[in-house]
């Protein structure tokens, strides 16, 4: 049913999630695992590469879990647990591929399956981020950071990009106009409201109304221009208030109709 569903039933069941790119993916893995793999799930880690959006994490998690092989998918979980065993503090620690190195420390179970979730469970329910479980914790007595009391997890920051921008709000009556991006990477193929990125000054000295909206990986500034003449523009879509929960529209989409019903 996934490899045959339409783009626009398929939206419409993600919508809301984030990351659309996703359930592209899946619709085209299964498609592939169809005409290439004869409707079964590849079973190597090489040939699960080989799909959409399935990188070395994911291949490995498949692999243990689904297999029941003796892998350890590294997850963020996983990772902080590693961190705290071995104590590990400097930013040449914790570099991915010291990590990996460390994953040696669980071993091995012949319950696979459930060895690897088990592990991915202690970094989600007991070494949390802030306030670990450890006397609820199996390994603690291995633990290099519960020995010294210090949990404090070192990670390299990570910042999301800032990016100024400028959305037409074409706006007749109860009709918007909004378009099918192709322009930018994020979002892809849905539906946008007409805009371009700025330079920082243009957005600080606008006069007009200015909203926020936090993508996974990007703060976003947006000013907003009411327009009140419709105007022509390629692969472009007259869409009345009314019918807006009818449609397949990103959060991001969203946002932006909501400050413009708050505004304008």
């Amino acid at each position: 049913k996934l490899a045959n569903v339409s783009e626009t039933k398929l939206m419409k069941c993600w919508e809301g999630l984030g990351y659309y790119s996703r359930a592209r993916n899946l619709k085209r893995t299964a498609k592939k695992i169809i005409s290439e793999f004869n409707g079964d799930l590849p079973s190597t880690i090489e040939e699960l590469k080989t799909l959409p959006g399935i990188g070395d994490y994911t291949s490995r998690a498949i692999m243990a879990i689904a297999f029941n092989k003796p892998i350890i998918p590294l997850d963020g979980n996983v990772e902080r647990v590693l961190k705290r065993v071995f104590f590990l503090k400097n930013a040449n620690e914790i570099s991915k591929d010291n990590i990996i190195n460390k994953k040696s420390f669980f071993g091995k179970s012949n319950r696979s399956s459930d060895y690897a979730q088990a592990i991915m469970e202690i970094g989600a329910l007991i070494c949390k981020p802030a306030n670990p479980l450890c006397f609820e914790c199996p390994i603690s007595k291995n633990c290099r950071s519960f020995k010294k009391n210090d949990f404090e997890i070192t990670s390299k920051n990570k910042f999301n990009k800032i990016k100024y921008f400028e959305a037409n709000i074409y706006q007749n009556q109860n009709k918007y106009l909004l378009i099918k991006n192709s322009k930018f990477k994020f979002l892809n193929n849905l539906l946008i409201f007409p805009m371009k990125e700025v330079e920082k000054n243009k957005f600080k000295i606008s006069l007009n109304k200015k909203i926020n909206i936090k993508m996974s990986n990007m703060d976003m500034k947006i000013i907003l221009n009411k327009k009140n003449k419709l105007i022509k523009i390629k692969n472009s879509y007259l869409v009345d208030k009314k019918n807006i929960k009818d449609l397949i529209l990103p959060s991001f989409t969203k946002k932006i109709f909501n400050s413009v019903s708050n505004y304008l």
